[in-house]
């Protein structure tokens, strides 16, 4: 029996390429999307360590707490900004989701095809081989049946 050649397949391997390369995108802009979410989470607590007036029961000076609140408003600063960059992050990575689930349909749609073509392909070989052997066993016995008249 021959084999199967999908006549797509170039564009299949194509297909699954930018799958991959879409793939890769996303898990790019998550991982940065993680980092700003790690960032925002440290400045915090790094803000919340900086909230007291004293430590260990003695209280700060009054330029030591203005030095804290200025190092705590740098802090909220901060913060702001990664938190706008976090939206925008967040904003790329569902463009990049859509995208990548797109390129996914396309491929699974072309695998898909190949696999019910290459279904198709082997039912009608084997259609094929069983009228040739339906010949051949016909023959035999119209063969055996003139040798057997003779």
């Amino acid at each position: 029996m021959n084999r199967y050649k999908f006549r797509l397949e170039r564009l299949l391997q194509l297909r699954r390429h930018k799958e991959r390369l879409r793939e890769m995108e996303l898990a790019e802009i998550s991982g940065r999307c993680v980092r700003l979410e790690n960032h925002i989470r440290d400045l915090q607590n790094e803000k919340d360590e900086y909230a007291g007036f004293s430590a260990e029961g003695v209280p700060y000076c009054a330029s030591d707490i203005l030095a804290r609140e200025a190092f705590r408003g740098r802090l909220d600063l901060e913060m702001e900004e990664t938190g706008r960059r976090l939206k925008k992050a967040v904003r790329e990575r569902e463009t990049a989701s859509r995208s990548y689930l797109e390129a996914a349909r396309d491929r699974k749609v072309l695998d898909k095809l190949k696999e019910r073509k290459a279904e198709e392909y082997y039912e009608d070989q084997r259609r094929r081989e069983g009228k040739i052997m339906d010949e051949t066993a016909m023959f035999r016995s119209i063969s055996a049946g003139r040798e057997g008249g003779e």
